[in-house]
């Protein structure tokens, strides 16, 4: 299949997408209209080689802008691993890993190129902030420690979302890639973007700059990943796996992570029995409470307060709850 190869620029848009015509079209509309393309390559990276934008590109009609180029996987390699495609085939000093959902605002180029432009040689990542946070401390840290210190405990919950949001990380990739191998070691535990950049604060003396910043509008997408299994994975493989993070930054994702907001936690609770009492999956879900209960103070006193409910079958519960507790997601996006 062709590959459209971009120019030679300071920072690379990696754009993972799945089979989301729409919100891709209104990104690549919106990477012209802000003008990135003038400081940046451009890459989709496809994750749907049997889909009609790949079938487009072969057939030479793909219509594509000659400032943003293509590539297409050979299967659905999942997010993740499209996410770490970009470190082994970027060209660039700085890389940013854009969903095809997500919208650049206004403006928000400029401040990207300025901020770049402007960063001291040991900073290996920049966080920015969202409007799906908005409490991110301005600070550069020698690791996620620094940083959690820095937190209100209420805030944890929405902070650890706020770090796993991949649109809104920048990357040095001479600093990342000697650790690009921690990624894929730490890969099941869903974040695995950061434990370069982390590895690379503790054994090259780099820094992560966290910036008020918000050059990014999340988008909301009907299709989303399973929730309650990315959480058990999560749990799981920060908890119990070793070899890909160090111990201070260990601790401070379990911080952030095994929150004590106990509303939240019986949330992840309904949501682990929503998921994996799924039949078909042919998973004992109380395995999985169990195991979650064993790591999380907190998580056992949800299942606890939401025994009775549990033991009823998902479609028995109040159709307000299910509302609110939503699509269990699609394990295509898992």
């Amino acid at each position: 299949m062709p590959d459209r190869r971009p120019g030679n620029h300071l920072l690379t848009i990696w754009i993972p997408t799945f089979r989301r015509p729409q919100q891709l079209s209104q990104l690549l509309e919106n990477v012209i209209q802000t003008k990135i393309v003038d400081f940046a390559d451009i890459v989709i990276s496809d994750n749907d080689p049997e889909g009609p934008l790949a079938q487009a590109v072969m057939n030479g009609n793909a219509n594509l802008p000659d400032n943003i180029s293509y590539r297409c996987n050979p299967a659905n390699l999942s997010a993740g691993v499209n996410f770490l495609r970009a470190f082994e085939c970027s060209t660039t000093t700085w890389l940013m890993i854009v969903g095809d959902d997500d919208l650049f605002k206004f403006g928000a180029p400029d401040h990207i190129l300025q901020l770049i432009s402007s960063l001291r040689d040991d900073i290996a990542a920049v966080k920015f902030d969202s409007s799906l946070f908005g409490f991110q401390p301005v600070c550069v840290s020698s690791g996620l420690g620094d940083y959690v210190e820095q937190l209100s405990p209420r805030n944890y919950p929405d902070a650890f979302n706020n770090l796993c949001l991949i649109s809104n990380w920048i990357f040095r990739t001479d600093f990342y890639r000697p650790y690009l191998s921690s990624a894929y070691l730490g890969y099941s535990s869903k974040i695995s973007h950061l434990f370069p950049a982390l590895q690379a604060c503790v054994c090259d003396d780099a820094k992560l700059m966290f910036s008020h910043l918000q050059p990014v509008e999340h988008g909301v997408s009907e299709a989303c990943w399973p929730k309650a299994a990315t959480w058990f994975e999560m749990v799981i493989t920060l908890a119990s796996f070793s070899g890909f993070i160090e111990t201070q930054n260990r601790y401070a994702l379990l911080k952030l992570l095994l929150h004590s907001d106990w509303r939240r936690n019986i949330a992840k609770c309904l949501r682990v029995q929503q998921f994996y009492g799924d039949q078909r999956l042919d998973l004992d879900s109380w395995r999985i409470h169990v195991h979650l209960a064993l790591i999380s103070a907190g998580y056992l006193q949800a299942l606890l307060l939401s025994w009775p409910l549990l033991l009823l079958p998902y479609r028995c519960w109040p159709r307000s709850l299910r509302n609110k507790l939503g699509d269990p997601g699609s394990i295509e996006r898992w």
